[in-house]
């Protein structure tokens, strides 16, 4: 178990061709440790260029502030090399997510797209409000958690927008042509709406053209993918509101609690990528069996689970029925007692007699005073 300045690693996560990530602890006073993912330069990108461009991307990370998009907690310099410390983030990258869908031959539904990628938009939207520029979206930086959202990673591409504090720089990794904007591709200068080409290609890839898709849905898609960029949505925002109004139409507007009820049931022989570490793991039951999503949307619970789900169905009492001719029984008045919030009780009155004067009566907001008149 390697350590460094105040943090603790633990298990390697993932390895790239320039950056490794790690899961660790950020460690405290009395054995407080904070869960926590440590990302780190491999060995032959240790250059003093390399190391210069990590410090960039941890200064573009600290700007963003938002739920969608992982959190930079600190940068640290150890044995002289950085690292950067981000929150520990439990889930599958979307590249894992679209491999096991096409793998199970299953379908990723509209609604459970549209939930990602708009959870993607807003997280794209606050890298913009905060003056910087992705220009690498892609599903291998693009992360669904275990409880069903979307969170942006890596800003090892991030470029500021305004000309007047950084010059722009060409990215060094190669761009992924499946995602990349041709102005990005290019070489050339680009803007937010390299990203709006970015997120319309991975919807793309998430609903493709099909006979039931929404007409509106697929000129949305088609007007991202727009090679012009005056042609594109002016903004990620832009985009996120037409894809909601599409939601909204459709009916597709579904809680995160169903998205990662469809993640669990695809995603069940696919461990999450960034586990906390546990002192003892805790197996699953073989007899407990797993949720899942039929093909129309509904959501099946193991035996064991619906036994203790099952609610009786409350008892109705049918009155008898009088025989024809029988004479009605006389309505009885009844006099309200009893005043806050416990349930009142009914006193039988003289037929025929007024309420008494003063009577309160039950109301779901109180009790509320009645002025009889005599």
């Amino acid at each position: 178990m390697r350590s460094l300045r105040d943090h603790r690693l633990d298990t390697l996560l993932c390895r790239s061709a320039a950056t490794e990530v790690w899961s660790g602890a950020r460690l405290g006073p009395d054995g407080f440790a904070v869960p926590v993912a440590l990302k780190t330069l491999t060995d032959d990108r240790a250059g003093a260029e390399h190391q210069r461009a990590l410090v960039n991307e941890a200064r573009a990370a600290a700007y963003v502030q938002h739920a969608n998009v992982v959190q930079l907690r600190e940068l640290v310099h150890d044995q002289g090399r950085y690292w950067l410390s981000m929150d520990l983030v439990r889930g599958w990258t979307l590249r894992a997510v679209i491999a096991e869908v096409e793998a199970s031959g299953e379908v990723m539904g509209g609604p459970i797209a549209l939930s990602l990628v708009l959870d993607a938009a807003a997280g794209l939207q606050a890298i913009h409000d905060a003056g910087l520029l992705h220009r690498n979206v892609t599903p291998d930086n693009l992360m669904a958690t275990t409880e069903g959202h979307a969170m942006v990673l890596d800003f090892g591409a991030a470029s500021w927008q305004l000309a007047e504090r950084v010059r722009f720089t060409p990215i060094a990794d190669p761009v992924d042509p499946a995602y990349a904007s041709p102005e990005l591709r290019a070489r050339a200068p680009v803007d937010v709406r390299a990203d709006v080409y970015s997120l319309g290609a991975l919807l793309r890839q998430l609903v493709p053209r099909r006979a039931d898709l929404p007409v509106a849905l697929d000129g949305i898609i088609r007007r991202a993918l727009d090679p012009d960029p005056s042609v594109r949505f002016a903004s990620v925002r832009g985009l996120e509101v037409a894809l909601e109004l599409v939601a909204i139409r459709e009916g597709w507007l579904v809680p995160a609690s169903y998205v990662a009820a469809f993640l669990a049931d695809v995603m069940r022989k696919v461990p999450p990528v960034a586990l906390a570490p546990r002192a003892r793991p805790v197996e699953r039951a073989p007899s407990l069996a797993r949720p899942r999503i039929t093909a129309d949307g509904s959501l099946v619970l193991p035996a064991r689970e619906r036994t203790a789900l099952v609610v009786p169905a409350p008892r109705v009492v049918v009155p008898p029925i009088a025989p024809p001719g029988a004479p009605r029984a006389p309505k009885s008045r009844g006099r309200m007692v009893g005043v806050g919030a416990r349930r009142a009780e009914a006193e039988p009155a003289p037929l025929g007699a007024p309420p008494p004067r003063g009577t309160r009566a039950a109301t779901p907001l109180g009790s509320t005073r009645i002025r009889v008149r005599r």
